[in-house]
């Protein structure tokens, strides 16, 4: 009955390979390697990158067509004094007819002539909405990576963007790119959308012979710096999956020729401890050259001075 109990023992413990020091390994090399991917996940730089590279172009494209919109819808007026005219509406939207973008178009006393997504007609103003492009993020993947920038921003020293308003009537007092146009400055702005990205905007003076005749604001969402930072993203839980997966393979393989030899050891020395009606071997794991083959050699010269004083 005490062979059949300790044969139940050796088996149990030979049985659990999922022991509590390959937990521990387990959990240190994954615990490292995800600290080391949500710190990559989290892509500030390269994002503060696509942010000023949007920033450059559509700079370079309200100084464009600011210079079109002061040479065909101004007015000379009395006194060498300029005007913008109502053709300008037209030309707002045909300039940013394929750039994505939307422009406005504010007077030198702060009132919004021209709006790109504004149609002004007999029936009055009529708004037009752009319908959303189709979702092809993964959606657990999207709440994943959301999640992480939510985390991001609550630690110190991050920025929280102020968030985007837009008034039903509109003026250049709302924006503060659009005053410093209108002072002949250029100032850009970002600010938060109210559901998921970014709105990127820039403003410009329009100018004839010096003289500012309003601002120019042209403004931009992040679709496109958001749907950049979520493939480099993907790229990177794929590249941490092959790398998840050798890790686990290697750590489990380490804690096995370290769980593995110990556990032979402690069900040899039990048996030794328990039965001294024979003579019990101890594994034998001299060719080790470390410390568990150190601990065998010695497990075995203690068993073999017990048996000899007794």
């Amino acid at each position: 009955m005490l062979e059949g109990t300790q044969q139940q023992l050796e088996t149990s413990r030979a049985g659990s390979w999922l022991s509590p020091i390959t937990r521990r390994i387990l959990a240190i090399n994954v615990l490292a390697l995800g600290v080391l991917v949500a710190g990559v996940l989290y892509q500030d730089e390269y994002k503060k990158k696509l942010i000023n590279a949007e920033f450059s172009a559509l700079g370079i494209q309200a100084e464009m067509f600011a210079v079109a919109l002061s040479e065909g819808a101004v007015t000379r007026m009395t006194a060498g004094q300029y005007q913008v005219t109502k053709i300008s509406n037209q030309m707002v939207r045909r300039l940013v007819q394929t750039t994505g973008t939307r422009a406005r178009l504010f007077r030198h006393d702060g009132l919004l002539i021209a709006d790109s997504r504004r149609l002004i007609g007999p029936g009055g103003i009529v708004q037009i909405e752009e319908l959303p492009p189709m979702e092809s993020r993964n959606g657990v993947m999207n709440v994943v990576l959301h999640a992480i920038d939510n985390l991001a921003e609550l630690m110190p020293g991050s920025k929280h963007l102020p968030l985007y308003t837009e008034k039903a009537v509109q003026r250049a007092g709302d924006y503060e790119e659009v005053l410093a146009a209108l002072t002949g400055g250029y100032v850009k702005s970002i600010r938060a959308a109210r559901k998921y990205g970014m709105v990127l905007s820039v403003a410009v003076p329009v100018q004839r012979y010096k003289q500012v005749l309003g601002a120019l604001m042209l403004s931009k969402g992040s679709r496109y710096i958001d749907d950049s930072v979520f493939e480099v993203r993907i790229n990177i839980l794929k590249i941490f999956a092959v790398a998840l997966a050798v890790t686990v393979l290697l750590s489990l393989y380490l804690a096995g020729t370290i769980a593995r030899p110990v556990r032979r050891l402690a069900a040899a020395a039990d048996r030794v401890r328990r039965d001294h009606s024979r003579r019990h071997r101890i594994p034998d794991f001299a060719g080790r050259n470390d410390e568990i083959g150190g601990l065998a050699e010695a497990l075995n010269d203690m068993t073999e001075a017990l048996w000899t004083r007794m």
